[in-house]
């Protein structure tokens, strides 16, 4: 089969005409290339070699490598899916948008690391923190405290996902309760009751049914410390 004359054309004839590349498509490129081969594999050659360009075009439209995880981080964020009802108390709005943020980690995993160790911010997430802080201050929180609230219920689900990421695939989970079996059988029953007899449900840890056991106590005791009447703070 003869080869297209595209594929044996030197590498600098292959390179994409002047002025066809955007923002839009370094960060789409980069979230491509993230989502298949891991955040690691993100880098301005590599992908300046995806997008059949020079290196330097690549900064023509970001400033940096750090610029681009930012963007990157901002794009996992956008289009955020949390319905956004006026009236909806602000616990169970609390509620859903934890879930949400969760789900869309757990989509995109390569990148979740991105919102740990970069801004985690964009343009729709600003809606989604407005409407939140609308929902608490309504449902009575002073402001000072809604955004400490909102950061408690963020932060656990960033934590708990970065933990959850890895460790909820079939193989992976037999891999821990295997180790869970091999470590407890060398700590002698005598010493360590509780564990042995925990050992059915000590090994299930990261995972949905523990997501939202965690998140609804977190939120029982937002609701009780605003029940024991919140002052505003500073």
């Amino acid at each position: 089969m003869a080869k297209d004359p595209q594929d044996t054309a030197p590498a600098a004839a292959r390179r994409r005409r002047r002025g066809s590349l955007s923002r839009a498509m370094v960060v789409a490129a980069a979230l491509e290339l993230a989502r298949e081969e891991g955040l690691a594999a993100v880098s301005m050659p590599r992908l300046a070699q995806e997008l059949q360009c020079g290196v330097m075009s690549l900064y023509g439209h970001v400033e940096s490598k750090e610029h681009l995880l930012e963007l990157l981080a901002a794009a996992v964020l956008e289009d955020f899916p949390l319905e956004r009802a006026d009236g909806t108390p602000w616990q169970p709005a609390l509620a859903r948008f934890s879930a949400s943020l969760r789900r869309r980690m757990l989509e995109n995993g390569a990148l979740a690391e991105l919102l740990i160790t970069r801004r985690m911010w964009s343009a729709g997430l600003a809606e989604v923190f407005e409407w939140l802080l609308g929902r608490m201050t309504e449902g009575g929180w002073p402001l000072r405290e809604a955004v400490r609230a909102y950061h408690s219920v963020q932060t656990y689900t960033l934590g708990f996902v970065l933990y959850e990421i890895g460790r909820t695939t079939p193989r992976h989970e037999e891999e821990h309760r295997a180790w869970w079996r091999h470590t407890l059988a060398d700590l002698p029953p005598a010493s360590f009751p509780l564990l042995h007899a925990a050992s059915g449900f000590v090994p299930e840890g990261a995972g949905e049914e523990q997501f939202a056991w965690g998140l609804e106590r977190l939120l029982d005791g937002l609701a009780a410390e605003l029940a024991a009447g919140t002052e505003p703070s500073g």
